[in-house]
């Protein structure tokens, strides 16, 4: 079926409101259906409203098992997630109460080399926790021991792979090459995941060697939110931050969950900050609503705008009031050309024609004013900086751990010593605005 044979989605002049009721109905109907058919439900925030559980095959199967309950599958022009393929669920007649052509997003997450991304470990496999190494104490024997016995028993096809990159990660300086290791029957998103799940392991078997620890600790939750693994030196733990990939954006609200006991000491105050204002924002909001806060607070060039687009003072632009005004619209068109000032005021670029196909209208608008205020704080030394000064009182070191063709890439850096930047992770992946370490070399 082409995309063009499907009925058009839910009319859009319906007020939003009502579309809203009629995609959670549409959910609640499907979750019943799958889960009833054994199949397991997964929650994410990300990527905006949807459903997200695994069912193997392809789409003609999908389509097959669907069409008695009046629903129809099609490929989604949008793909919510990277790791897994994202189709469109849509009542083809009145359901429930549901009108027909209700459109909800699903994200079929089904591992194996047979699903379509052909991906072969989960987000969450290849942890600490998953080969069961949680909540324990080990010296670098100790750890290869039990590292080799448990991904046996779990992972028996990439054991060998798993127990070799453990064993390279015994070794000593930044960069530790893979020569024998052959890594061509997994795919980029599983290198990916192994360098993210499997890096915790292979950056406590790094930091043994390097760092200086006697034994590493794994634990099975943490009280922080920033650490990972802790480090024994002397009697002593230290915490132990794990990143890939260059190090992802960590929550602002984990800065201060993390100096917590400080703040209480007085010790630091952070209410004494420059970036204070714009902590207390994103820590009291939504990811969406505090894009706006932070922009209302200071009053920005593109809030101005959109103000005058909206004939709506600054101070009373929030999700609801734009919702409405965006929802008087009769199509994504009209909008597209009203908000081009708009648009232009905070990227040259403007949005996909994917994204405008898409019904969720407030996008339009925290997306690219999103990406716009994370590089208006950077760009403003005094916040950018005291944000760093906040950083700098944790006691907090982060071992960056690369899987990369031919090598093992680690780096470590004290948050005592590294400069910080905000970052923001977009809006399809739903966080907040973050921070992210500059990386030094070492």
């Amino acid at each position: 079926m082409k995309l063009s044979e499907v009925p058009q989605p839910i009319k859009a002049d319906l007020p939003w409101q009502l579309r809203e009721d009629a995609r959670a109905g549409l959910k609640k109907y499907v979750a019943d259906i799958v889960t009833k058919a054994g199949m397991k439900l997964t929650g994410s925030s990300r990527g905006g409203y949807h459903i997200r559980f695994p069912m193997k095959g392809e789409l003609a199967d999908f389509q097959r098992f669907f069409k008695k309950f009046g629903i129809t599958v099609v490929p989604s022009a949008v793909n919510i997630s990277g790791s897994y393929e994202t189709y469109v669920l849509q009542t083809n007649k009145e359901i429930n109460n549901i009108p027909p052509a209700t459109e909800l997003p699903w994200v079929n997450n089904y591992i194996g080399k047979d699903s379509s991304s052909g991906k072969q470990f989960g987000p969450k496999q290849l942890t600490p926790e998953d080969i069961g190494l949680a909540d324990q104490r080990f010296d670098q024997g100790s750890l290869l021991s039990a590292i080799g016995k448990n991904v046996k028993s779990k992972y028996p096809e990439h054991s060998n792979l798993l127990i070799q990159l453990a064993k390279k990660s015994t070794g000593t300086g930044s960069v530790i090459s893979l020569s024998g290791i052959d890594l061509s029957p997994y795919n980029v998103s599983d290198i990916t995941t192994i360098s993210k799940n499997y890096g915790e392991v292979l950056a406590g078997l790094w930091a043994l060697n390097n760092l200086d620890f006697s034994k590493m600790y794994f634990p099975k939750v943490s009280n922080l939110a920033l650490i990972d693994i802790y480090g024994e030196r002397d009697g002593e733990d230290f915490p132990i931050s794990v990143k890939s990939g260059g190090g992802g954006k960590v929550t602002i609200q984990n800065i201060l969950d993390a100096l917590e006991d400080k703040v209480r000491e007085g010790k630091v105050k952070p209410e004494e900050q420059k970036s204070y204002v714009v902590f207390e924002t994103v820590r009291k909001n939504g990811a969406r609503e505090g894009i706006l806060a932070l922009n209302r607070y200071f009053k920005t060039k593109p809030m101005k705008e959109l103000s005058k687009l909206m004939k709506t003072p600054i101070e009373d632009i929030n999700l609801q009031t734009l919702k409405e005004w965006l929802d008087s619209y009769g199509s994504n068109n009209d909008i597209k050309k009203a908000i081009e000032p708009f648009i232009k005021s905070t990227t040259k670029k403007g949005l996909t024609d994917a994204i405008w196909q898409r019904n969720d209208r407030v996008r339009f608008i925290i997306s690219p004013l999103g990406e716009w205020t994370w590089k208006f704080l950077n760009a403003n030394d005094d916040i950018r900086g005291s944000m760093t000064e906040l950083a700098r009182q944790l006691s907090l070191i982060q071992v960056n751990a690369d899987i990369k063709q031919s090598s093992l890439v680690f780096r470590h850096n004290r948050f005592e010593d590294a400069e910080f930047i905000f970052g923001w992770a977009g809006y399809a992946a739903g966080n907040k605005l973050g921070f992210k370490m500059k990386l030094n070399s070492k």
